[in-house]
């Protein structure tokens, strides 16, 4: 049997999924699928690491598919791909498949490839997690209490914005509050934060490289992003450099946001497990030197996002 990772392709267009099986034949067992209905079968007989689906297809869409690649393989890191930027389909992405990124076509063969080997190693962490940590992954998904020690942090400009976050989730969680990006990364250091909610723009800058160094610093950290005005250049960044969790659009619509803000606790708490995550966080503190707690490095690593107008 081989020990090699397990790729699976999906696209309609036979061409496309002959091109990436040469490029990936050597370093992995890769599979193909010209639909949905082929992708599932082999999904149903062998364990895959990562499935990369195109969006357009006739039968069902790429979000469709993953979608239910979640829910019956949810160890399975899922990529999407393709050929344009619809705004409902990225979106889709991140609440629906809960797509690791979002790839154009054509692609750039080096980033692809960096994000393949990526996405096997989060996938083989995910596969060790979920032995560990079941409860947490089958549980009841409107369960929303983990524990005290389970904390969401809102950064959100508008007042009446942020207290609605406020009080959605005060009798859940603790909840701390921040109306800039320096409140913010104050509190960040000082407090062990599961959830990050923050609106796409904060003190008129895109938070995108505030959110790619908070997951960069501690990647057990899930965030839900929030806008009034969606687009879809600004979505693929997040999803891709930000690595945020799940978005919403404004104005909210209390029970999908409150089942999105709590998916992302219940995803805060997996991370806590997964070995590749907890080797992450070892790491960090191990280049901070001995004694230095996780948090110690927000204010300095951070401090550049709070020089702005």
């Amino acid at each position: 049997m081989s020990n090699k990772a397990v790729l699976l392709f999906v696209d309609d267009e036979e061409r496309i999924v002959r091109l990436l099986k040469i490029m990936f034949h050597e370093q992995y067992e890769v599979h193909t699928a010209v639909n949905a209905r082929e992708a599932l079968a082999i999904l149903e007989t062998i364990p895959v690491d990562v499935i990369a689906s195109d969006q357009r297809m006739p039968d069902i869409t790429g979000i469709q598919l993953l979608s239910q690649v979640r829910e019956r393989w949810p160890e399975t890191v899922r990529l999407l791909l393709t050929g344009y930027s619809d705004l409902v389909a990225i979106i889709g992405a991140v609440n629906e498949g809960e797509v690791y990124r979002f790839l154009n076509k054509p692609w750039n063969q080096t980033e692809l490839r960096a994000v393949i080997a990526e996405a096997v190693e989060v996938a083989h962490s995910a596969r060790a997690t979920r032995k560990q940590v079941e409860a947490v992954w089958e549980g009841d998904k409107d369960h929303k209490q983990f524990s005290i020690a389970s904390q969401l942090l809102a950064i959100e400009g508008s007042d009446p914005d942020r207290q609605e976050v406020v009080e959605m989730f005060t009798y859940d969680y603790r909840v701390h509050a921040a109306s800039n990006i320096k409140e913010a990364i104050d509190i960040l250091s000082r407090e062990q934060i599961g959830v990050i909610v923050s609106n796409a723009v904060v003190d008129g800058v895109d938070v995108t490289d505030l959110l790619a160094e908070v997951s960069r610093i501690d990647p057990a950290i899930a965030v839900v992003v929030t806008t009034a005005s969606p687009k879809s250049d600004t979505i693929i960044k997040l999803i891709n450099s930000g690595r945020i969790y799940r978005f919403a659009i404004k104005p909210l619509s209390p029970n999908l946001f409150r089942l999105a803000v709590n998916a992302a606790m219940r995803e805060h708490h997996r991370r806590l497990a997964d070995p590749r995550v907890v080797r992450q966080r070892m790491q960090n503190d191990a280049s901070r030197g001995p004694g230095d707690e996780i948090y110690a490095s927000f204010v300095s690593n951070l401090s550049r996002f709070t020089e702005v107008n």
